[in-house]
């Protein structure tokens, strides 16, 4: 099969964030599990999944050396094959390490869509965001898509920044998480009302909002919960984006328990790899030290079957 996985020109779907799996260890030197993801990514695309996104927050990219993030999405290009589309992390706040990490992953498997985080920790201003995007988009092949996620990063994008922003031929878009700075979702809409959707979509990143963000014009969501329920998430975006709100509403609220009671019990992607029976690297920590109890998440989960989630949990906690 030709592999294929020019820049996307539309964001369109639902686009899983895939996890990490990682095996057992001391949270230090623990090694990636590659035949667990494997079985994950076959799994993601047997549902229908538009494509993945690769090496962020819930990949533990804070916990990868960049050799091995540049590793491990060369691993999940390569074993897609063209079968799905790849969109791998590479944000930082450092603008020049943003760079460098783009251009070596456009290097290893060609040019790509590629998710860029807000500066974290530095915190800059809408100045300073807009140099650093516009900055890094100029000296990619493909494009980026940007990442607003302040309840990680403190470090919000505002409106007007991101219609301006919006602006650049090779900034096609935005995942958007924006919580308790945007909680009525209002930035988000004039965002939606004054960009041009020919060139510039916004995602949900919200994955208790996606059916909501989709009807007020976005277009399809970048999910953590997806790994764990893939075929749901993408009924409710295709309901979503094919008109039918009734129908991904009530696929939304169905999926609720799962998204707020179970994925994000605690700090993502504690409660997900404690569910696909992976390692986790510190200074995460498992799910009991999180203090939640796994009996908790066990319930959540067996309110769903695996013909409806689209994953057999059980299979990957035996797997290993």
């Amino acid at each position: 099969m030709k592999r294929k996985n020019e820049p996307l020109e539309k964001l369109e779907g639902c686009y899983t964030a895939i996890i990490t799996p990682m095996k057992k260890g001391n949270g230090i030197n623990n090694e990636i599990d590659y035949d667990k993801l494997f079985m994950l990514v076959d799994d993601q695309i047997k549902a229908g999944i538009d494509g993945l996104v690769v090496a962020g927050t819930t990949g533990q990219s804070a916990t990868l050396e960049h050799a091995e993030q540049m590793h491990f999405i060369a691993e999940v290009f390569n074993y897609v094959n063209g079968r799905t589309r790849i969109i791998p992390s590479a944000g930082s706040n450092c603008t020049r390490e943003a760079i460098n990490l783009s251009q070596a992953i456009e290097g290893e498997i060609g040019p790509s869509t590629l998710l860029h985080v807000t500066g974290y920790y530095n915190n800059p201003p809408p100045a300073g965001q807009f140099e650093h995007y516009t900055t890094i988009a100029d000296r990619v092949q493909g494009n980026i898509i940007l990442y607003n996620v302040p309840g990680r990063t403190s470090n919000h994008i505002e409106r007007n920044t991101a219609i301006e922003l919006a602006r650049h031929p090779k900034i096609i878009g935005l995942k958007a998480a924006p919580g308790k700075h945007d909680p009525e979702l209002k930035q988000l809409k004039g965002i939606i009302e004054n960009t041009n959707p020919d060139y510039f979509r916004v995602l949900s990143g919200e994955d208790d909002l996606v059916a909501k963000i989709i009807g007020m014009g976005g277009y399809g969501v970048i999910s953590a919960s997806a790994n764990v329920a893939p075929k749901m998430f993408k009924q409710m975006t295709d309901y979503a984006l094919s008109g039918k709100y009734e129908e991904a509403e009530k696929l939304q609220e169905r999926l609720l328990p799962l998204v707020r009671q179970a994925v994000f019990a605690a700090k993502n992607p504690i409660p997900l790899a404690y569910m696909f029976g992976s390692g986790i690297r510190l200074p995460l920590c498992s799910l009991e030290k999180a203090g939640i109890p796994p009996k908790q998440v066990d319930t959540v989960l067996a309110r769903y079957n695996t013909t409806e989630l689209g994953v057999n949990i059980t299979k990957y906690k035996k797997f290993g």
